[in-house]
């Protein structure tokens, strides 16, 4: 729908934009201690676009407003009050509530793309010595608020600029053409509106690209924006030449920077529900740390000489539980009546399916792993699901476990070779941010071992195993038995 700069204003100012449901949640549980930390609040709300626009708008609604500009976050909290932020903990409205699908979708994008380049810009404030550290990262963050409030309150519109901005059509030009009005013009009519720092609509468009500060931003957000479509493209190229000429750097250096800047990125933002640019480079961190091959983790002396983790071998093992039989995942009715129609045969054994049986049972009896389980990728590759499971009872159960793998995380990059992966506290920090929430809440995030199969070169699926979805994390010895279990399986298997 094409209205005018000032329509548009009017509409998408008129309400608040939207706010992470974790956020709120974390907003209410730190004021609800009796001793609240201000340092950790303002972290929670300045990685949240939309409670940090509200702040920052509220500033300017106070009795008695600051005579000097408020540039930033950490200042502006304490200037309204716990009571202020105690409430709009509770009004605000949830992102999550509010948005589902393919909205929901692109507003989280476009959060991500904000808080990455928020951080990348504050790091390059850094870099150059800047003493607005704060006031650039809030420039960045609330950078595309046209794009922000579109989402929240006319989605069907913005989703129609994404369409052809997927089909080659210049960001600008698609927002002209649907809209009537470019992001840019949105972006600077909102932030002159709901009075924001000045380095917000500073940062718009060319006007002043000659200044170090706003130049700052711009490249933060562009960056942000073109690493979020992958690490490997001609834009993006471009753009981190861009980086190496602003901070007189070579181009290699600019490259790994960003790179540092994606996974410190993904490190502090593992916990919210927003895409991590830094999924797509798994396959390198993988290959660089702890990740081995299937081949060097298992040689013939470690197979046979490799000591089992039994309670009395090892102190923190778990006494082992009582196994339970193979399982696979619940046929549906359909399924089930077509079972019945068939004539009655002997019952045959399939002998995979024998062998991946034994070799759970022996993980969960011998290594004293609460749940085991193999997933299967389907044919197309595009998804990984359990399909034998040996688990205790009493445990969430992995017999519904399933994962999407068109996008990029940490098991799709471990079915890239054979190679096995123990998640542990050392690396949870690292490897936590490339899991998918979905799989998050089905798996233990304090400790598992994984480990991809091949059968003649090809991709099958994997072994995983924990010791419960809330339980410690997997041992090394249980980890090296762990691999020892999958290389024979897989030898036996391939004879």
């Amino acid at each position: 729908m094409t209205q005018s700069a000032q329509e548009w204003t009017r509409a998408l100012s008129s309400e608040p934009l939207l706010v992470m449901q974790r956020t709120l949640t974390q907003v209410r549980d730190l004021l609800r201690k009796s001793s609240v930390n201000h340092g950790r609040l303002s972290e929670v709300i300045s990685r949240d676009p939309g409670f940090s626009l509200h702040v920052m708008r509220q500033i300017n609604n106070l009795p008695n407003p600051p005579k000097e500009p408020i540039s930033k976050i950490s200042l502006a909290i304490p200037l309204l009050g716990m009571d202020a932020i105690e409430q709009a903990s509770r009004t605000l409205p949830s992102l999550e509530e509010k948005l589902k699908g393919p909205p929901r979708r692109g507003l989280i994008d476009c959060y991500s793309r904000a808080v990455h380049a928020a951080i990348y810009a504050s790091h390059i404030a850094e870099m150059q010595r800047w003493q607005e550290v704060d006031s650039l990262y809030t420039a960045a963050l609330l950078h595309d608020i046209g794009e922000m409030a579109l989402w929240a309150i006319a989605p069907d519109d913005m989703r129609s600029v994404q369409r052809k901005i997927i089909q080659r059509t210049p960001r600008e030009s698609a927002a002209q053409e649907i809209l009537g009005v470019t992001l840019e013009e949105l972006n600077v009519q909102l932030s002159v509106k709901w009075q924001l720092p000045e380095l917000v609509h500073e940062s718009q468009g060319l006007s002043s690209s000659h200044l170090p500060k706003p130049l700052s931003v711009m490249l933060a957000s562009i960056l942000a924006r073109e690493s979020s479509l992958g690490w490997q493209h001609e834009k993006l190229d471009n753009d981190i030449e861009l980086l190496a000429e602003f901070l007189e750097i070579s181009h290699e250096e600019a490259t790994a920077y960003l790179h540092r800047l994606a996974a410190e990125a993904a490190r502090g933002l593992h916990r919210l529900t927003l895409p991590l640019p830094a999924f797509h480079l798994i396959s390198v961190g993988l290959a660089a740390h702890e990740t081995e091959t299937a081949d060097a983790a298992v040689s013939p002396e470690t197979t046979r000489q490799a000591p089992v983790d039994t309670p009395e071998s090892s102190p923190d093992a778990k006494p082992s539980p009582q196994p339970q039989h193979a399982t696979r995942p619940e046929t549906s009715p359909s399924d089930e009546k077509k079972a019945v129609s068939q004539p009655a045969t002997k019952k045959r054994v399939n002998p995979l399916q024998a062998l991946l049986n034994d070799a759970l049972q022996q993980m969960h009896e011998e290594l004293g792993l609460s749940r085991t389980m193999f997933a299967m990728l389907s044919p197309d590759k595009s998804a990984l699901r359990a399909r034998f499971v040996v688990e205790s009872e009493q445990q969430l159960s992995l017999k519904g476990f399933a994962l999407t793998m068109t996008k990029p995380n940490l098991f799709k990059a471990l079915m890239n070779k054979p190679q096995a992966i123990s998640l542990n506290r050392d690396n949870a920090e690292q490897y936590l941010p490339m899991i998918p929430q979905s799989a998050l809440e089905q798996i233990n995030n304090s400790g598992f071992v994984s480990m991809s199969v091949f059968i003649q070169g090809k991709p099958v699926g994997l072994f995983y195993a924990d010791n419960g979805i809330s339980g410690p994390g997997v041992t090394r010895r249980q980890y090296d038995n762990f691999k020892v279990i999958c290389q024979k399986t897989v030898q036996s298997i391939s004879s």
